[in-house]
């Protein structure tokens, strides 16, 4: 029961805090959540480049 009660006061503070976000907040918000998936599909696409160059160094040989 306890868990539970944590659980939902956890949820209704997140909803208030971004209830209460201004325009300009929400569109920060918005950037910085592009700005992280940019960086995150660099790193993974950067990660698949070296795979594929690791395998073709191996194939050279």
């Amino acid at each position: 029961m306890e868990q539970t009660n944590v659980t939902a006061n956890y949820w209704v503070s997140i909803f208030t805090f971004f209830t209460g976000l201004s325009v300009n907040e929400w569109v920060a918000v918005g950037g910085l959540v592009i700005g992280v998936a940019t960086f995150l599909t660099n790193l993974w696409f950067k990660r698949e480049h070296l795979k594929i160059a690791r395998l073709t160094a191996k194939i050279g040989e």
